[in-house]
Parts: C-alpha cells; sequence; structure tokens
C-alpha cells in the first residue's frame, strides 16, 4: 500500500503543479514560482495533503541530476567565449564578490563561518531560466545588456559545480589542512571519474546511438541518454562526489557529440517531468512566513536585490560598457536562481544551514523570482532614461574621431552584427562611401584596418551630430534589439529629419514600432523570411 501511497501524492503534486504553473504563465510569471507554490499548499505547512515527503524528495533528486545533465549538454566553452570577457571575467568576478559580500554580511550577524559560505554560493546565482525567458519575451536577449546577462548566466551554471563541491566539504566538517587534502583526493579522483566519462561519451555511447537511430525504434536513444546520466551519477557519488557533479560532466562531454541535439530532445520530456516534480518538492519543505517576520522578509528581498544589481552593474562597468547598460543588466540579475534552491537544500541536508535560515532565504528566493520580470521592464526603463540623459549631457571632445572626410554623401550603418555585415559588403560593391557605428570596441579594434569604423553610441544625438548625420545619404539601423534600435531612430530624426532611414525589425511585431518611430523602410525580418519560403515552395513544386 506505501509505494502506491507515494504515487497518488506524486499524481496530485504534479496536477496542482501543472495548475499553479498554467497561472503563473497567466500572471507573467515564470512557472516554476506555481510549482514552488504547489508544494507549499499541500505540504506540512499547507493542507498536509502530502505525507510521504521524503520518498517524494527521494524521486525528485532525479531531477536535479536531468537538470544538470542538460544544462551540461547545453554548454559550451567557444559559446562562452563569444559573448566576451564580461562572461568569464565578468562572471567569475560577480560570483566572488557577491559571495564575498553575503559572507561578511552574515558572520557579522553571527552566522557560523561554513552556513555564511553556503548563502554566499546560493546569493550569488542568478536564475537562468526565468532572466532568459523574459528576455525573450522582450526581445532583448540581443540587446548589450541581454548579451551581458546571458554570459554571466552562462558562467554562473559552470560554477554550480565547484560550489557544490564546496558544500560537500563543508557537510563533512573538513578545515584547514584536512578540507585542502580532500580537495586534492577528490579532484583527483574527478579527474579519473571525467576520463572515464569521457571514453564512454566518446567512443561508447555516440556508436550506441547511432546504432539504436538506425533501427528507428525511438525508445533505444531515449533509455541511452538516461542511463548515461543516472550511471554518472551513481558513478560521482560513488567516488565520494556530488552526484549531480557527474551528471553534469556526462552532459558536456556529450555537448561536443553529433547527438547531442537528439539527446536533448530525448531526455527533455523526462526532465520537464522531475524537474517540476524537485522544485514541488523544495516547496513541500517550506512555509509561508509568519506576519510578524514579514517586515524583516521585505528587508532581506530589498537588500539581496540592491546588492546584486549594484555588484553586476559594477561589475559590467569595469568591462567598459555605459552605465545605462551596466544599470540594465544589474537590475536583470537581481534575484536569486533556481540553483539556489539545489546549493541551499544540500546545505540544509547537510546540516549547514540551520532550518530557520533556510525557510526564511526560500521565502525570499521566490519573492525575488517573483520580481524579476518587473525588474527587468525597470531596467529596461531605466537604460533608456539613462541613454537619452547621456545624449543631451555629452561633450564632443570627449567623443572617438570621426572617421576621414567631412561625412557628405555617405551612409552611415548603426550595428556591424551580421545584417550590418551584409549591408556594408553591397554598399562595398557599388563603391558607396559608408562608416559604421559600433558599440562593442572588440569588434570595432578587430575591422578598423579594413572598414571605416568607430566606436559610438548612436542613441546619443551628439555622437550622431559629431560623424554629420545631416549631411549623410542614407541612415541604416541594423541592429536587432528593437529597444535600442526605436531611440536610435527617433535621435536620429531628431537630429536629421531629412536623411531617410532604414531600419531591421528582427520581428514582425515590432516593426510598426520602428515605423512609427520615424523609419522610411522597415526590413521585416519575419516577412522576407515567409516570402522566400514561399518562392522556394513554389520552385520545388514546379521542379517536381
Amino acid at each position: 500500500m506505501g509505494p502506491w501511497n507515494s504515487v497518488a501524492d506524486v499524481v496530485l503534486l504534479l496536477a496542482v503543479a501543472l495548475l499553479l504553473g498554467i497561472v503563473a504563465e497567466r500572471l507573467k510569471q515564470n512557472a516554476l514560482i506555481g510549482y514552488l507554490f504547489a508544494g507549499i499548499l499541500l505540504g506540512p505547512s499547507g493542507f498536509r495533503v502530502v505525507s510521504d515527503v521524503e520518498q517524494i524528495r527521494g524521486m525528485a533528486e532525479l531531477g536535479v541530476a536531468l537538470l544538470l545533465f542538460t544544462i551540461g549538454l547545453e554548454f559550451s566553452l567557444a559559446r562562452l567565449r563569444e559573448l566576451g570577457a564580461v562572461a568569464i571575467g565578468g562572471g567569475s568576478l560577480q560570483i566572488l564578490l557577491t559571495g564575498a559580500a553575503v559572507v561578511l554580511l552574515a558572520v557579522g550577524l553571527g552566522r557560523p563561518l561554513a552556513e555564511s559560505l553556503v548563502l554566499g554560493g546560493a546569493v550569488s546565482v542568478s536564475s537562468t531560466a526565468i532572466v532568459l525567458r523574459v528576455l525573450l519575451d522582450r526581445a532583448e536577449l540581443d540587446s548589450l545588456h541581454g548579451r551581458n546577462a546571458l554570459g554571466i548566466l552562462l558562467l554562473q551554471d559552470l560554477a554550480v559545480v565547484p560550489l557544490v563541491l564546496m558544500i560537500s566539504l563543508l557537510g563533512e566538517g573538513a578545515t584547514g589542512r584536512e578540507a585542502l587534502e580532500q580537495v586534492i583526493v577528490r579532484g583527483g579522483i574527478a579527474a579519473l571519474l571525467i576520463g572515464a566519462i569521457y571514453l564512454i561519451a566518446t567512443y561508447i555511447s555516440p556508436r550506441l546511438v547511432h546504432e539504436a537511430s538506425s533501427l528507428q525504434n525511438r525508445d533505444l536513444p531515449v533509455i541511452i541518454a538516461v542511463a548515461l546520466c543516472l550511471g554518472a551519477t551513481w558513478a560521482s557519488h560513488a567516488a565520494g562526489l556530488s552526484p549531480i557533479l557527474g551528471a553534469f560532466v556526462a552532459g558536456m562531454l556529450l555537448a561536443e557529440s553529433p547527438f547531442a541535439q537528439q539527446i536533448r530532445a530525448d531526455v527533455a520530456p523526462l526532465r520537464s517531468i522531475f524537474v517540476t516534480l524537485f522544485f514541488a518538492s523544495i516547496g513541500l519543505i517550506g512555509h509561508f512566513p509568519a506576519s510578524d517576520k514579514l517586515l524583516m522578509l521585505a528587508g532581506l528581498v530589498a537588500a539581496i536585490i540592491a546588492v546584486k544589481a549594484f555588484i553586476v552593474g559594477g561589475v559590467v562597468r569595469i568591462f567598459g560598457f555605459p552605465p545605462a547598460v551596466a544599470a540594465a543588466t544589474g537590475l536583470a540579475l537581481a534575484q536569486i536562481g533556481e540553483f539556489s534552491f539545489v546549493l541551499l537544500e544540500l546545505g540544509f541536508r547537510a546540516n549547514i544551514v540551520a532550518e530557520e535560515t533556510f525557510q526564511f532565504l526560500l521565502s525570499a528566493s521566490v519573492a525575488t523570482l517573483f520580481l524579476t520580470p518587473y525588474l527587468a521592464a525597470a531596467g529596461s526603463g531605466l537604460f533608456r532614461r539613462m541613454s537619452e540623459r547621456a545624449s543631451t549631457g555629452a561633450r564632443a571632445e570627449e567623443l572617438a574621431e570621426s572617421a576621414k572626410g567631412d561625412g557628405r554623401g555617405r551612409v552611415i550603418v548603426v550595428g556591424y552584427g551580421p545584417a550590418g555585415q551584409e549591408a556594408v559588403r553591397k554598399l562595398q560593391e557599388e563603391k558607396i562611401p559608408f562608416l559604421v557605428l559600433e558599440l562593442n570596441a572588440r569588434t570595432v579594434a578587430a575591422n578598423r584596418s579594413a572598414i571605416p569604423i568607430e566606436t559610438g553610441d548612436a542613441t546619443q544625438t551628439v555622437i550622431l551630430d559629431h560623424h554629420a548625420l545631416p549631411e549623410a545619404r542614407l541612415l541604416i539601423v541594423a541592429l536587432p534589439d528593437p529597444v535600442t534600435a526605436q531611440m536610435v531612430i527617433q535621435q536620429a530624426k531628431h537630429v536629421a529629419p531629412a536623411v531617410p532611414v532604414i531600419a531591421r525589425s528582427r520581428y514582425h511585431i515590432h516593426a510598426q514600432k520602428l515605423t512609427d518611430a520615424g523609419a522610411n523602410c522597415v526590413v521585416d525580418e519575419e516577412a522576407l523570411v515567409g516570402t522566400t519560403l514561399g518562392a522556394e515552395v513554389l520552385r520545388i513544386l514546379r521542379e517536381g
């Protein structure tokens, strides 16, 4: 009877998580918040419907392994390098500074050092799932602050692995020389484990997946992927390491496999179920704070948001980005993420984090996640206002040198991504003089010897004036971020209303906004793709 009671609990928990996940999505929140509230409502602090909490939490640990496995499948060092120094250097610095600030504050409040270290690690990571969802919904993933946020989030995901290892060592009470010896020993064991997983992932698994695919049996690739994930998880646990370390490494090594996309697709449904169960199980051991603690909770939430936004923004500024970009990036990453729950739970189970501290920080985490969409919107608004203020206050002598010549009759291209590069190629073919304005200094330095390109923020009227926009023949706005593109067009029409503007709209939904901003012509990428697809369909049908 016992196992069937557990099954009933799981079914009820998943059903309520589904309903509350839908409600959360309707409220423009991430479904994870609904899953957490499902656990709180059904658990010991709510209606006490779920009885076998420990059995469910044991199954939910599979969700963590599958989550880390798929994160490893999506992780790419090449992708991290593409996002620039702010991803690797800035992400590392942000984790160290945030962690140090939290540790110092916690120790100052009388918390044990081991607990303070766990809290520092938990607060230092942000929510990859929710931030990326919000940035995608707002079409800001390709903006400067969106790319910065993505780079830092990727580094944070990678940092979860050593943070888990740190918590495991703290849970065993290792200090000083013992801790150092444990790190060396476990580092050697980890190296051997990674080597074994590498051999399996490189030489055995691809052949098995290929053989299974050739048999056209959809079950076999799923079994192979899950077996590899759980096998690596068990091997890591048996070697005295964190179980999820093995899952992450297995996924990361398979990421270079030609079957990575297929494995990710095969595991996705299982991951969705077990991850839902994991977050709901976190809610089972959480509870709503007492009324007399609400003011203290609000203060903690405000402090977390302020500290993280300030540190992230400061780090982004160190890497040379304008204050407006730094502020928007800081607010986007000011929450505590889903991996914070993993780290806090590990600390709680290892008796490092006290139950009261765990419950309080769990409540604060949910609150910061709930506020994330509003913080991202506030960051975008702040970016717009700060950029407009900078455009009126900047001094011409502080600007970069203009390209040679007086600028008469040339085309100005704003943005040197793939779209901007294609526009420049066409201008070069027709021998039309042009100047590229690009905010990324590394892109400018890499192309300065080949084309006329200058560093400049085209949302600032003084930049457009300095580069003689009123005397230009045409302005091309090739930026993927619709908010920034809209600002550039508005400023350009203010400086030079007679100069025609051609703008790129990555999504159809933003095309009208760019037209309203003053663009004379908007290239709608989605409409263009649809037209090309239709033409190709007709061509193939006629040839057939």
